[in-house]
């Protein structure tokens, strides 16, 4: 019986607590944010070019350079996915994904050729500037791990890797006191590692057999497009939480960072999967 009460109690207190978020301010406000999302319109900005480096440091041995003035264009030239890797095809992929998955949370979205159009918009409009994209190849250090009878065994990969670094800036255009920030966010993609540890009973031995998917340049244009959608989501997510900051006093407002998924309509925390402010 005390257990059934214990069960009670516990699901009273989940039950509260859902209520108690529903009815928060911060709710609220997210929640007219989202209803009025397409009342909003944003042009987008993006950049003209990429910024490409390769990072392998160690090309250079085998390269034989001392002339440290050309050390960049030379990594760069035996990169295995950047040298050669189109701009205008990724930015062109990286900005169909964005605006594609902003027009989901319901914004109107102008592009750099429709700033006539944009012009001609009243009022709720924000700007957004995807000021500099840069990618770096270099080498990334991956553990394949297992506990087997109580055994650790590993296995270290150095896999190929790209590392995508994106600055956005966001403005607010019917604010003047809106203070201009840059936000950053960066993600990788590398090969792909299928492993495993087999444990042969009779010989008391493990054997680690893997494959590696190897990256390939082409796969990094639909991985720019990936990151566009994602993006988007990180920039509505933005805008939600400055809209709340405006609405609730500091002393009020707690330090949730809110996220809304637009295809279940529903409000959580986010955890590492938004901007970072740079610092002013």
């Amino acid at each position: 019986m005390k257990q059934d009460r214990n069960y009670i109690n516990f699901f009273i207190g989940i039950a509260a607590t859902i209520i108690a978020v529903s009815c928060s301010p911060e709710r609220k406000f997210a929640t007219e944010f989202v209803e009025k999302a397409v009342t909003k319109n944003i042009l987008v900005i993006a950049p003209d070019y990429l910024f490409k480096s390769n990072l392998k440091t160690y090309l250079l041995d085998s390269l034989n350079v001392t002339d440290n003035e050309n050390r960049d264009s030379l990594l760069l030239a035996h990169s295995d996915f950047l040298g050669d890797l189109n701009d205008s095809l990724f930015i062109a992929n990286y900005l169909l994904g964005y605006t594609h998955e902003l027009k989901k949370f319901g914004f109107n979205v102008f592009v750099q050729n429709q700033s006539a159009q944009f012009l001609l918009v009243d009022s709720n409009s924000y700007q957004v500037n995807i000021a500099q994209i840069e990618l770096e190849e270099n080498l990334y250090t991956f553990r394949d791990e297992d506990m087997i009878y109580d055994n650790y065994y590993y296995h270290d990969h150095d896999l190929n890797a790209v590392y995508v670094n994106s600055w956005f800036e966001v403005s607010n255009l019917d604010d003047d006191n809106y203070k201009h920030k840059v936000y950053f966010t960066s993600d990788m993609i590398t090969d792909i590692v299928d492993g495993t540890f087999d444990y042969d009973a009779f010989t008391d031995k493990v054997r680690y057999m893997y494959n590696i998917d190897s990256l390939k340049q082409d796969v990094l244009y639909a991985f720019a497009y990936k990151l566009g959608m994602q993006y988007a989501g990180y920039t509505f997510d933005l805008l939600l939480n400055i809209n709340i900051d405006a609405k609730i006093s500091p002393k009020e407002r707690s330090t949730k960072y809110w996220r809304y998924d637009p295809i279940n309509h529903t409000f959580f925390i986010a955890g590492e999967d938004r901007f970072t402010i740079m610092d002013e």
